[in-house]
């Protein structure tokens, strides 16, 4: 589980090159997804260009490669 604080680094085999990469900070644990018990978590994230995405733990991991720095 991601935590606020955590830099998050999206690899360079992501899939949609608007992200490739780049960095950016978890802000904020924005609560679970009540039909999926398995890794249902989204975050809110801050990217270095100051745009703000919401991923769910799952599209986190695949994007970052499960890298959390």
């Amino acid at each position: 589980m991601y935590t606020p604080g955590d830099l998050v680094v999206v690899n360079d085999t992501c899939p949609l090159p608007y992200f490739i990469g780049k960095t950016a900070l978890v802000i904020a644990n924005m609560g679970m997804d009540s039909t999926d018990h398995s890794h249902g978590w989204y975050y809110r994230l801050e990217f270095h260009d100051g745009k703000y995405h919401i991923f769910t733990h799952k599209e986190l991991t695949l994007l970052s490669k499960g890298r959390k720095q």
